[in-house]
């Protein structure tokens, strides 16, 4: 008797399951791209929360008696804190920040509104003074005549482009102080309602999270469990240094900002640092975009030197951090080759704008766990069966 005819791939029940389930996948995927522009908060919640996971996780181990705390338990008392921490900011320095940040615009709106062409020419005979005095072939006055290979720019008019198109965006956005106020505090209203949003959605996720850990295990075949755990373990050490030693390192340097500010008598130190702690987020060049306003500033109020004294102590900061905060706090399993950086931000920032270049580190450190747990499973593919796996390749 013959024995039946092998079931083709395409009809057998587990094929068919596979084919399901990434059809599935696909439609997902597709309902998330379509709702792209709604999905920050949910993100954001989901990085909140595995934030405060390490903090809910060791209260959960706590024992009172001879009960272990609930995890419902555990996000109350971290949520306690946590509001508490946001109260005593809200009081004391966020207000300082907003007054610095309106006085600020305000003074900005009557410097550039002050600005004439006579200021405009003083200041192009100085930058041509400058360039004459130190040899460099730049003319930035035209009809000089100056004879030689040199580079002709007519500074004054593109100056007085460039602020005629600054002031009239400042007195089109700015316009009065009642103005300005109302869509502040409009943008005020509108952080707020946000932060409650995301405050709610971190919750949530934080007292389901075993929950929903367990739920995407249990999609994936019982063979292929350990690699998936194996995975996942390498993406939290990535996103451990990636998110929460850059939010660490994030306010260290933000304080260490407010310090030094405060010490030099840098105005608006309050705005400026909040600044720079948010810019700080962004890796290489939220550090760029921070540094030129607070030594703008300091050069505007003390001199050169005291901009000097402001960008050597920012430089100070980011040697600290570079060589003693990266290192003890991200460690160097989640290290991240810069250009892997920088071409995250690009994407990113062309991609999504500003969300994307928030996200972009996050999701190079995922890729990068990634592609090393491929490259371990490689390595033990080619060693043989007989031989142990080696070190690195070990679980």
């Amino acid at each position: 008797m013959l024995p039946p005819p092998p079931i083709p791939f395409w009809r057998r029940p587990r094929a068919r399951l596979y084919a399901l389930t990434a059809l599935v996948w696909l439609l997902v995927l597709g309902v998330l791209f379509a709702a792209r522009e709604v999905l920050l908060p949910f993100v954001l919640a989901a990085l909140a929360a595995y934030v405060i996971d390490p903090l809910i996780a060791r209260l959960t181990r706590a024992r009172i008696g001879e009960r272990t705390v609930p995890r419902w338990s555990a996000v109350a008392v971290v949520y306690l804190f946590l509001s508490a921490g946001v109260y005593v900011l809200a009081v004391s320095i966020v207000p300082q920040i907003y007054r610095e940040a309106v006085r600020g615009l305000l003074e900005l709106r009557e410097f550039l509104a002050g600005i004439g062409p006579d200021t405009i020419d003083r200041w192009a005979h100085s930058i041509d003074d400058f360039m004459q005095r130190y040899g460099i072939p730049v003319d930035v006055l035209p009809g000089e005549g100056r004879t030689g290979a040199r580079l002709h720019v007519d500074l004054a008019a593109g100056l007085a482009d460039a602020l005629r198109d600054a002031s009239a965006a400042a007195r089109g956005r700015l316009g009065d102080v009642v103005t300005l106020s109302r869509a502040l505090l409009t943008g005020t209203v509108k952080t707020i309602f946000f932060f409650v949003l995301l405050f709610m959605l971190t919750a949530f996720i934080s007292m389901d999270a075993p929950r929903i850990v367990r739920s995407a295990e249990s999609i994936v075949p019982a063979s292929w469990r350990p690699d998936l755990r194996r995975l996942l373990h390498g993406i939290d050490t990535g996103l451990a240094g990636v998110v929460r030693g850059q939010l660490t390192i994030m306010l260290l340097n933000g304080v260490l900002t407010l310090g030094g500010l405060l010490v030099l008598r840098v105005p608006f130190a309050f705005a400026l640092s909040a600044l720079a702690t948010l810019l700080y987020v962004i890796p290489i060049f939220g550090t760029i975009l921070s540094s030129i306003p607070i030594v703008l500033l300091a050069l505007t109020a003390g001199g050169v030197s005291k901009a000097l004294f402001a960008l050597g102590w920012i430089l100070v900061i980011h040697a600290l951090e570079a060589y003693v905060l990266n290192p003890k706090i991200m460690g160097d399993a989640t290290r991240i080759h810069p250009v892997l950086i920088v071409l995250a931000l690009v994407i990113g920032e062309r991609s999504l704008g500003i969300v994307g270049a928030l996200l972009a580190a996050p999701l190079a450190s995922i890729v990068v766990a990634v592609f090393r747990f491929l490259q371990r499973k490689l390595v033990e593919l080619d060693v043989p069966p007989s031989q142990p796996p080696p070190p690195e390749a070990a679980p």
